[in-house]
């Protein structure tokens, strides 16, 4: 097993293969969704791709046999995720470790995602020196066989794709409303023009309800993985203005209706815990919780 640094879009492709390929074994571990990663990636205001530095991938000649991502700086995390046939193994400690060495200088670090019966990944943890923290996700998920026609929507306003980045001023302005985002307009439209031009985003997988006057009311990226037939939702979101109008559950629906129309069987969502607003909606939407992901700790000594 040798390790490498990441070298362009071919490698992205293999690392989202790893994903789903980490889903489709379901050995007890948890794999992110390739929206997930994509997501990550490439929406952020890191304007010059720097992450791209801090992905580590171990293969064996062409075939990729982990990946590693370091989100330094104001997150202190790593996320390991090794072929699902290394699990437990050393190779997969090897990764590990290789990760948590890198940001050995940083105050703290943590790592998200991390399945409560994961029992490998809780007890190397926990072994390392990290401790479980209270905060927590819901994994939510439902089957795409039982969908009914959508929720109907509200009387002046409609559902539609995106159109790409002429939405940008749109999709920002409702989108740093609904996450209360402190950044300054000018920044946040920025990133998000920077995400509709990069070369994960699908503009017909960004579905909006807008208004009369086409102002975005709420708003969400759908995601497809051919290979486990799970799609997921990331981001979901409904500006204050608009909220408390059933408009956040006709756009799940509408989505939902998308994702099977593009031969999905299921589909998944994240939720903090302490967003129990957020969890009501995607239970509205038949979604049901599946398990906790944790989060784990551990303090450097300075």
């Amino acid at each position: 097993m040798n390790s490498r640094s990441y070298e362009g879009l071919h490698d992205l492709r293999a690392m989202l293969d790893l994903l789903s390929a980490g889903r489709a074994a379901d050995n007890g571990t948890y794999y992110v969704h390739r929206g997930d990663l994509q997501w990550w990636l490439f929406y952020n205001d890191d304007i010059t791709q720097e992450w791209k530095n801090r992905v580590r991938l171990w293969v064996d000649g062409e075939k990729l046999l982990g990946w590693s991502l370091l989100s330094p700086f104001n997150w202190h995390a790593f996320d390991v995720y090794a072929d699902p046939s290394l699990r437990g193994t050393e190779a997969e400690r090897e990764m590990l470790t290789w990760a948590v060495n890198q940001l050995s200088d940083d105050e703290y670090i943590q790592t998200v995602w991390v399945a409560e019966d994961d029992n490998f990944r809780v007890h190397w943890l926990t072994e390392n020196g990290f401790t479980q923290q209270e905060g927590f996700m819901h994994l939510l998920s439902r089957s795409l066989s039982d969908l009914v026609a959508g929720a109907p929507i509200p009387s002046g306003f409609h559902a539609r794709t995106s159109r790409g980045p002429e939405d940008a001023s749109r999709r920002a302005i409702a989108s740093h409303g609904a996450f209360e985002s402190s950044m300054p307009i000018e920044r946040y439209t920025a990133r998000t023009l920077r995400f509709m031009q990069s070369p994960v985003y699908v503009k017909e997988h960004e579905l909006f309800i807008v208004n009369a006057e086409d102002e975005v009311a709420a708003f969400c990226c759908i995601w497809t993985d051919e290979q486990t037939k799970m799609g997921h939702f990331e981001p979901v979101g409904v500006h204050p203005n608009f909220q408390r109008r059933g408009l956040g559950k006709s756009l799940l629906l509408e989505g939902l209706a998308r994702l099977q129309s593009e031969e999905m069987t299921d589909a998944s969502v994240c939720a903090n815990s302490d967003n129990p607003a957020a969890v009501g909606l995607y239970e509205s939407a038949g979604f049901r919780k599946v398990k906790r992901l944790l989060t784990f700790k551990k303090e450097n000594k300075q």
